[in-house]
């Protein structure tokens, strides 16, 4: 309960000021790359720069209290269904904008705090459900998950990118706030697809790799290289060619990319965690620690007293039934005639020959 509570606390402090370090930096980042115009010189992002990797430091240990406990990664992805709606019904942008500053609403119209924080929440499941039952599925299953994830992952990202250029960036853009339900859906389906990606690693722990790594190089080249990197982004279609780069300079693939590693070495260290079992013994959580678990000596087998079968005679089933120390009462026992208080012994049975 106590480590419940503690990464409860932490993941919720932390991951707002995460987010709000990656708009921050992300602003500067995007209007000097953008709007303004590269001329190569990063001096001017070094500053902007610093605060999104102090963003993504902070998110990382978000990601690392799972050793301890799912509770935190659990409650922030939770709080995911802030940003959904946001995403959802653009109205709500234009009460956003009036509260907070721009540097912080900016990451929130391009998606940044959904892209964080759903992942995060499927993170905590996995770690939950493998805690229950800490077993491999097998090679096959690791492999097709290997697969599915970078497909599921993409087509959310996909998805979730189209509905918020359709969704929010279109009514920011217009001033038409009203819902657009292909919009909405667009955006459900990204999450859920996002989150079904992250639950493959469920059987397949290394399923986040490929694509963690993916995003990491996309991000590096959209500063390193960016006069290589921007040109392929612009090809993409009409409103992806906007939100995508965007997204990546406010620091959400390089976000995503990070939490996905280090979820993934989150996740072999929970699969390695001892587990008590019910004689107080610990395993972990192979094949041969599951057997352990449920081993024949743990359940004695059953006695049937040879009172149960009138015709058994045999010495062996008198036994069973009746210890040895009734055979025949000492004096120790109950002593002859009885004392008051006490009372004979009950007859044996089967009866015995006399003297």
């Amino acid at each position: 309960m106590t480590a419940r509570l503690i990464t409860i606390l932490i993941a919720l402090i932390l991951t707002p000021i995460a987010l709000i370090l990656l708009s921050v930096g992300g602003q500067t980042v995007n209007l000097t790359l953008l709007a303004y115009g590269f001329d190569g010189y990063l001096a001017p992002l070094v500053g902007s720069l610093l605060l999104q990797a102090l963003g993504l430091a902070l998110l990382i240990l978000v990601v690392l209290t799972g050793i301890w406990s799912s509770a935190g990664l659990i409650v922030v992805g939770i709080s995911s269904i802030v940003p959904l709606i946001v995403a959802v019904f653009p109205v709500t942008l234009s009460w956003i904008i009036r509260i907070l500053p721009r540097d912080w609403g900016d990451g929130l119209v391009y998606g940044v705090p959904l892209v964080v924080l759903a992942p995060l929440g499927a993170m905590g499941l996995v770690l939950a459900l493998v805690r229950r039952d800490p077993r491999p599925r097998g090679t096959a299953l690791s492999v097709i998950g290997i697969v599915a994830a970078p497909l599921l992952l993409t087509a959310g990202a996909w998805a979730l990118t189209w509905g918020i250029a359709d969704g929010a960036l279109f009514a920011l853009q217009r001033f038409e706030f009203d819902l657009r339900p292909g919009a909405a859906s667009a955006v459900f389906a990204g999450v859920l697809l996002v989150i079904a990606g992250i639950a493959v690693t469920r059987w397949s722990p290394f399923a986040l790799v490929l694509p963690a790594l993916a995003l990491l190089v996309a991000s590096i080249l959209l500063i390193a290289a960016p006069e290589t990197a921007f040109p392929l982004l612009f090809e993409l279609p009409r409103g992806l060619n906007t939100v995508v780069p965007t997204l990546l300079l406010y620091g959400g693939g390089a976000a995503a990319g990070l939490l996905y590693l280090v979820f993934t070495v989150v996740l072999l260290r929970v699969r390695t965690q001892p587990r008590l079992t019910p004689d107080g013994s610990a395993h972990s959580g192979d094949a041969s620690s599951a057997q352990a678990q449920y081993s024949t000596g743990q359940y004695a087998d059953v006695q049937y007293p040879g009172a149960q079968y009138p015709g058994a005679q045999n010495a062996q089933n008198a036994q069973t039934q009746y210890p040895p120390a009734q055979f025949p009462p000492t004096a120790m026992q109950h002593p002859y005639p009885p004392s008051p208080g006490q009372q004979p012994p009950p007859a044996p049975y089967p009866p015995q020959p006399g003297p």
